[in-house]
């Protein structure tokens, strides 16, 4: 009995403890970096980088952090010895924690859910920030990214157009509606910052409304330069149950003193800056439905449609889809039921700065600024689509595609005969 017993406190000793889980930090923030196109590698302009550019600024404003904040870059950028990599920016340097092994597109849906699933796994925190970095066209979509032969100016949809050039493919966007399926199987974000143009659509908006809190962004074309990393970061981490005001004004105040500066002169963009907005995203399914009442009370039925000449929009190129919702919706709709409609709007989309000239390398948008309302307060800075005729002969049929949307069905859009 003796010996039993020495063998078995033997046993108990050597038994090996369960390992303790990792001490969660207070947020971790992953800055998703698409840069295998013209941002890292400009033809125009071979010495401009804004993917290195911003990747300096990253590393400026990880001196601002403690340790109780990760901040993550998953970045792919151009060169076949450049394989797509993972990095921790601590105190101004850059620790590569994962290299890839083979090129792949960063705007595949599931190794964008795989890069998300890895730094959750290996930086675990109460709350988590996504920074959308790159390209993006709002919720134009395609039927399916992979692949695509499409010229590079018919590629609108989504976001993180990527040019295939390291593996000698061709550009391949990701839908919203694939980055919201990837999402939704991650803990909720505390927020998504879209650090790309044209995302501030209230159709992303709604579908990705289950995957964070907030969703931040321009509903526009934003500056090549994008966020100014080195005042931005520390933003990033604010502990304010109103984040989303430090984070957009610091974007929004940095263009507004950078505009005055001798680079942006010949845009005379002195005293503008980016429209900006938030959407609170459970507050949503309020909109949508707030939203679908006002419309019931004018939407005309096809063939009829609105009329919307004169009235801001944000699109880039020759094609006006995504127009200001706020002041299309003040156009048309009687006052009452207007203001019932905008306490709803202002809930859901808490943070609106307005500017009515942003730049642009496109001439179409600063050519029309005159034609723009001239009272800004008008502007929501949340863009929505509004069928036309025209849109059905267009290569991408907006009328036809915008049904892939949830926003189609939570408005009823089939209502009306589109």
């Amino acid at each position: 009995m003796i010996s039993l017993l020495l063998i078995t406190a033997c046993d108990k000793n050597e038994d090996p403890s369960p390992a303790p889980e990792p001490a969660k930090a207070e947020r971790t923030v992953l800055i998703y970096m698409s840069g295998e196109n013209n941002l890292t590698q400009n033809y125009q302009d071979p010495g401009v980088s804004f993917l290195e550019y911003d990747l300096e600024e990253i590393l400026e404003g990880s001196y601002k952090l403690n340790s109780n904040q990760h901040l993550i870059c998953f970045i792919d950028s151009v060169g076949k010895d450049n394989k797509p990599h993972i990095v921790e920016m601590v105190n101004g340097k850059a620790k590569e924690v994962y290299r890839y092994d083979n090129d792949f597109y960063s705007s595949d849906p599931a190794k964008f859910r795989e890069v998300l699933q890895y730094t959750i796994d290996n930086y675990p925190a109460k709350e988590y920030g996504l920074v959308l970095w790159g390209h993006a066209s709002g919720w134009i979509i395609h039927n399916d990214t992979v692949p695509s032969t499409l010229k590079a100016r018919e590629v609108t949809r989504g976001y993180g157009k990527d040019e295939g050039w390291d593996n000698n493919g061709s550009s391949k966007w990701l839908n919203i509606t694939q980055m919201a399926q990837a999402l939704e199987t991650m803990p909720k974000l505390k927020f998504i910052f879209a650090d790309c143009c044209n995302f501030m659509c209230v159709e992303v908006g709604y579908e990705l409304r289950n995957c964070a809190e907030y969703l931040m962004g321009s509903p526009a074309e934003i500056p090549g330069e994008g966020a100014p990393y080195h005042l931005f970061i520390e933003k990033l981490f604010s502990t304010s149950p109103t984040l989303y005001n430090d984070i957009c004004n610091c974007y929004y105040d940095y263009f507004l003193d950078a505009y005055t500066q001798p680079v942006y002169s010949d845009w005379n963009l002195g005293g503008y800056s980016v429209p900006l907005s938030t959407f609170r995203l459970d507050q949503m399914e309020n909109l949508a439905e707030a939203t679908k009442q006002l419309m019931q009370t004018f939407m005309p039925k096809y063939p009829e449609q609105l009329d919307l000449t004169n009235l801001p929009y944000y699109f880039y190129n020759d094609r006006r889809v995504l127009y200001d919702m706020k002041t299309v919706f003040k156009k048309y709709v009687p006052e009452a039921d207007y203001n019932k409609w905008l306490k709803v709007f202002n809930t859901a989309v808490p943070y609106q700065a307005y500017s009515q000239k942003w730049m642009t390398i496109f001439s179409t948008i600063e050519n029309d600024f005159y034609v723009f309302p001239q009272d800004t307060d008008l502007w929501g800075s949340v863009s929505m689509f509004f069928p036309q005729a025209y849109y059905s002969s267009c290569y991408f049929d907006y009328n036809a595609r915008i049904s892939k949307l949830q926003w189609y069905n939570a408005v009823d859009w089939a209502s009306y005969g589109w």
